[in-house]
């Protein structure tokens, strides 16, 4: 079922018709558009969980192994996520201004930058794999370290088959359909439930593969659900929309408009830049945490990973909030970029409050149940007051960025994160080596959120994401 496109009249909001309290808070109606996103987030966060609980079976070693080697695949989402979304954006803008010719060359310049990207991605990743293996598990782990080869000798050129689906996921969520995506990553992590056990442990007949059959069954579950995705998408109407479109092309404007791969490229790099950034400023922070000990990086791991669920809502409305305003900005609706705007500052603070009181109130809990370690709860308990302040900025920042994206500003949403996290690189290092010690950690990563959420909220404030037409 295809989500409402914001083609519409103008002033007309997307979605269902609303009243009430609801109207108020989502008048762009970004929620029926988020939710499946939501869901299609979690299933990625699930699929890491399955592999984990079959893995950890085989022993510590392994269970090391694929670790460090799915860790490369979270870096490599933030190479073909600008892609994908920016495939997501110029599309979006032309079913907005309706101009359907312009679909055809979007679509073919999204394929191929998608075949360039994955070619060179699997191909240097592939020959690299042993020394980069080598490199995250340094020396003396030999059998983890060989173990951790054998699965990325699998997964490595799976990796095309992951940034195919990105892509094509964001080919149906420019028209609203973000239930499409969320059906395919069901259907992967089913099909990843039954094929792990089968492969590594050679359950009904099969051979006992071990680590190789986990990488096995996440590349076969993966490419049954994009092979499903690319029928859907030859049936899909916007394809059927594109074709006709080409048929009845208006005449060449005087002025050529932007080469669509350089448009895809212009709209979605701020997004890897900002994903990236977020990663690196993660990756030190739990460097300084590492050097006072294994209690407080233990907490701090476990209440990141209950954050997910919370932090996963968040990306779902910015993904809504992308799609709609690129819809907007095509059709030059400026009532939907100011509704649009209107709900990501209304539904980002609300469910900032409420993440960072779930935080506050049930984090120590969850660190507990899943370290049993009474230590760990201690570390969690000083921790957790200022991970629920750093949640509720966080969430809300991560909430009004999809106006940006959306709407062609995505340039100063991308320099405001690095600025932030190169302000947080330096003051972490710093306010840890004094006597706030793990605080001054604390404080950094507030500041560091805090001032990009001050910045995002004055210029939403300001007026509409962007004009309409304008670029990233």
């Amino acid at each position: 079922m295809t989500a409402p496109s914001a083609v519409r009249p103008a002033g007309a909001p997307i979605g269902p018709p609303g009243a009430g309290r609801r109207a108020w808070l989502d008048p762009a109606k970004l929620l029926p558009v988020a939710w499946p996103g939501y869901f299609e987030l979690i299933a990625g966060v699930v699929a890491g969980i399955i592999s984990v609980f079959w893995v950890a079976r085989l022993g510590i070693a392994e269970l090391g192994a694929v670790t460090v080697a799915t860790s490369l695949e979270n870096l490599l989402l933030g190479v073909i996520l600008g892609v994908g979304v920016g495939t997501t954006v110029t599309l979006a803008r032309s079913v907005g201004a309706e101009e359907y010719h312009r679909l055809g060359a979007a679509l073919r310049a999204s394929l191929w930058v998608t075949l360039t990207v994955a070619t060179g991605t699997c191909a240097i990743l592939f020959v690299l794999r042993e020394p980069l293996a080598r490199l995250m598990l340094g020396s003396g782990s030999g059998r983890t370290m060989r173990l951790a080869v054998d699965y990325l000798t699998v997964s490595v050129p799976g990796v095309s088959v992951f940034f195919g689906q990105q892509v094509l996921d964001g080919v149906f969520k420019a028209s609203g359909n973000t239930r499409t995506p969320m059906r395919m990553a069901v259907l992967s992590n089913a099909l990843l439930l039954v094929l792990d056990p089968v492969l590594i442990f050679g359950w009904l007949g099969a051979p006992r593969l071990g680590v190789t059959g986990s990488a096995i069954a996440l590349v076969a579950a993966r490419s049954v659900a994009l092979g499903v995705t690319w029928l859907l998408y030859l049936r899909s109407p916007l394809r059927a929309k594109a074709r006709a479109g080409a048929l009845a092309a208006p005449p060449a404007p005087a002025e050529a408009p932007e080469r669509p791969a350089l448009e895809i490229l212009r709209a979605g790099w701020p997004v890897s830049a900002d994903f990236l950034a977020r990663m690196g400023a993660a990756t030190l922070v739990v460097g300084i945490i590492a050097r006072f000990g294994p209690d407080p990086l233990a907490a701090y791991g476990a209440v990141t990973k209950a954050m997910l669920f919370l932090t996963m809502a968040s990306y779902a409305l910015r993904q809504a909030a992308t799609i709609v305003a690129a819809q907007a900005t095509g059709s030059k609706d400026e009532q939907l970029l100011k509704d649009t705007r209107t709900s990501s500052l209304r539904l980002g603070l609300a469910w900032s409050v409420i993440s960072g009181l779930l935080v506050l109130l049930g984090a120590g809990q969850v660190a507990r149940l899943l370290t049993h370690n009474a230590s760990v709860g201690t570390a969690a308990d000083a921790l957790i007051p200022w991970m629920a302040l750093y949640a509720a900025l966080l969430l809300c920042n991560v909430a009004l960025s999809g106006i940006f994206f959306g709407g062609g500003k995505g340039r100063l949403l991308a320099y405001a994160t690095l600025a932030g996290v190169v302000a947080q690189s330096l003051l972490a290092p710093l306010l840890s080596s004094t006597a706030l010690g793990l605080t001054g950690v604390w404080v950094a990563m507030v500041a560091n959120v805090g001032t990009q959420v001050g910045v995002l909220v004055l210029l939403s404030a300001r007026g509409p994401s962007a004009a309409p037409g304008e670029t990233t």
